[in-house]
């Protein structure tokens, strides 16, 4: 039994770790998910989940994980990972991955490409 409340209680938790951090849409009072001071969530000081610094999660610079720039995972130009052109992965047109009316619209087109 108490094996079963604790699957239920972390299944209840899950939800509170998929918050973006560097982009929080929440509660940002102590003890919400985008509470941003020491210790939070969203704490963006050094060595903190929402930290921009080189290195950090939230880094947008050359390199780091929110770099948008040509190279970068966030690239949206011809040929990067969220280009929106023909061909692109996040096509929404005719025939394109993320066409909303295809039946299969969620398993295609990558999540990224939804926001």
């Amino acid at each position: 039994m108490r094996i079963l409340i604790l699957l239920f209680v972390s299944l209840l938790a899950l939800p509170a770790y998929a918050v973006d951090v560097c982009d929080c849409k929440g509660s940002k009072k102590p003890g919400g998910v985008c509470y941003s001071g020491v210790g939070g969530p969203a704490y963006a000081g050094v060595g903190g989940p929402a930290y921009a610094g080189v290195d950090g999660p939230c880094y947008a610079g050359v390199g780091g994980p929110r770099y948008a720039g040509v190279g970068g995972k966030r690239y949206a130009g011809k040929g990067g990972p969220l280009y929106k052109g023909v061909g692109g992965a996040c096509y929404a047109g005719i025939g394109g991955p993320c066409q909303r009316s295809h039946l299969k619209y969620l398993e295609r087109c990558p999540e990224v490409c939804r926001e």
